[in-house]
């Protein structure tokens, strides 16, 4: 399932990569709803879905933080008679603080996207492309896999190490020439 997983993501993003190139040539933006043209329905419509996708991600990402954050204050705050209300306020004011604090570090660093690209560069490429494959060797070992699993994972793990070097330089670029 693992491998039809990536098999279909890598066909779709690689698809949308060299479609977008297609259709705008050397103009096309770093990302497709900036070419997207202003004013139509269908744009709009792809507009306001790719806001979405980091709603609920950042949902996702800070709830074990949150989780972890509440634990804490509760354990802190002991076991009383009221702790329903008073365990709901906790997770409210944990979260609401988590949000605050997020955004004011967004307007605080001038280079926040640069800075972000340099983290997706360094640790997104290594928890989706290299960390599964050298796990993947781990576990099953290099003498159970084939030859062609071997030289494919080798592969993955070269193109990996490339797109994370290209892209933690140009991240490292931006932010040192800009700023």
């Amino acid at each position: 399932m693992l491998v039809i997983c990536f098999v279909l993501c890598t066909f779709n993003y690689g698809s949308m990569a060299i479609l977008g190139y297609l259709m705008y040539g050397d103009d096309v933006k770093s990302q497709v709803t900036l070419n997207l043209p202003e004013g139509k329905i269908g744009s709009k419509l792809a507009i306001y879905t790719t806001l979405i996708n980091p709603f609920s991600k950042y949902a996702l990402m800070v709830t074990p933080l949150a989780t972890a954050v509440e634990e804490r204050l509760l354990l802190a705050a002991g076991s009383g008679s009221g702790r329903g209300s008073s365990e709901r306020s906790i997770n409210v004011l944990v979260r609401t603080l988590l949000v605050v604090s997020t955004v004011v570090v967004a307007l605080a660093v001038p280079f926040f996207g640069h800075l972000m690209a340099l983290v997706g560069s360094l640790l997104s490429v290594m928890a989706a492309m290299l960390l599964p494959c050298i796990f993947y060797l781990k576990i099953f070992g290099v003498a159970r896999c084939s030859r062609a699993e071997v030289a494919l994972i080798a592969t993955i793990i070269v193109l990996g190490s490339v797109v994370a070097a290209t892209g933690t330089y140009a991240s490292v670029k931006k932010i040192v020439l800009d700023y």
